[in-house]
């Protein structure tokens, strides 16, 4: 039987900071019943049309926790209706969105991990991206997270964000070296377009950090998580030895996975679609029994090959050589040694049996993938 990730997003929050251009909504309490009702039916539809086991499950958003748990009960007993064997079931949630009623419910549901979104424990840092926390909620979430019986805890982290220095990342590590978590994700500032950050670089009125300090304290931060026994395993993320998100690894292994719910992507046999971003939409579809899919790509051979070597090099392991001989039945040296020459001399790669990003090489990766794409 076919093993498949599950990724639900709810795109309901407090407040939308401001780099994102995400499927996120804030303070639309009378649209979340209807939504959610939605989404059920949306599950139902696949359920009723294909027989997968469903062995990861991720809530995204928006911000999940933000909503009464009693829809998120609503919305995990209808996903239980498929075959599972979980390995990993994570929820997304921000500081000052949680309680120790809905921790007890997440629980409850079987969700072993849980992602927070820090960004920063820098007070000023944090109002100028519009979050709505504060550094001591975070903390004392984290321990109210601890405290109500989850072990595999995971920040999300922010580099290169207005106001932010190197003295500000310390500080930030610091508290990662305190409240020590079982995984990072460490992403720098993405100007997405759409997103509040994105019209005020537009506009020259974005204060970020120098490309090559930005890089610096990069690397600087891959030592000393390093040291923490949080290992990089990923462009952007570091974790404890078994600690790994099981979910994130199927996007980056070219596995299969569903995505339920307004904006949600998913992937089957070569197949990537993608959910309608609005609302009104995605109801009127589903109202008249529609799963809400509005694009649909078909990945042949060449991309994904093109993906598979994007995907595997993001990840520190790299491109097991021989691997890729038997899955596209060619040598990757001797068909790419014109990229990997050009590269190669200035210490982008180390290769024996696989080949794979030295740090160097990782930081300026993009460079590279250029020349694949």
């Amino acid at each position: 039987m076919n093993k498949v990730g599950a990724y639900i997003h709810i795109p309901f929050c407090e407040k939308k900071c401001y780099y994102c251009d995400f499927a996120a909504f804030p303070n639309l309490e009378s649209w979340i019943e209807p939504y959610v009702e939605n989404l059920i039916k949306e599950i139902r539809l696949y359920r009723e049309r294909m027989d997968v086991l469903i062995d990861s499950i991720y809530i995204g958003g928006g911000t999940p926790s933000y909503i009464d748990p009693i829809f998120i009960e609503k919305i995990v007993g209808e996903i239980y209706k498929f075959k599972t064997d979980l390995k990993e079931f994570t929820i997304e949630a921000n500081p000052k969105s949680l309680d120790m009623r809905k921790l007890q419910t997440y629980k409850a549901l079987g969700i072993n991990r849980i992602s927070l979104g820090v960004q920063s424990f820098d007070d000023t840092v944090l109002k100028n991206i519009g979050r709505n926390h504060t550094s001591q909620i975070a903390i004392k979430d984290i321990e109210m997270i601890k405290n109500a019986g989850f072990d595999n805890l995971s920040f999300d982290l922010m580099l290169n964000l207005p106001g932010q220095d190197f003295a500000s990342v310390k500080r930030d590590l610091e508290m990662v070296k305190e409240l020590k978590p079982k995984h990072i994700s460490w992403y720098s500032l993405i100007l997405d377009k759409g997103s509040r950050f994105y019209a005020l670089e537009k506009q020259g009125k974005l204060d970020l950090m120098d490309s090559d300090l930005e890089v610096d304290i990069f690397s600087y931060l891959i030592d000393q998580l390093d040291n923490l026994g949080l290992h990089r395993y990923e462009v952007s993320n570091f974790a404890q030895k078994g600690f790994e998100s099981f979910h994130n690894k199927k996007y980056w292994n070219q596995e299969g996975y569903l995505g339920f719910g307004i904006g949600a992507a998913g992937y089957l046999s070569n197949l990537r679609y993608n959910n309608t971003r609005n609302l009104a939409v995605y109801d009127k579809m589903l109202k008249s029994n529609k799963i809400p899919i509005i694009n649909k790509d078909f990945v042949d051979k060449v991309e994904n090959e093109k993906e598979y070597i994007i995907f595997k090099l993001r990840e520190t392991e790299g491109i097991n050589l021989e691997a890729f001989r038997d899955k596209y039945g060619i040598d990757f040296l001797e068909k790419y040694k014109d990229q990997i020459n050009k590269f190669k001399d200035d210490g982008f790669f180390e290769i024996d049996k696989v080949i794979k990003f030295t740090k160097k090489g990782m930081s300026l990766s993009n460079e590279f993938f250029v020349e694949i794409i």
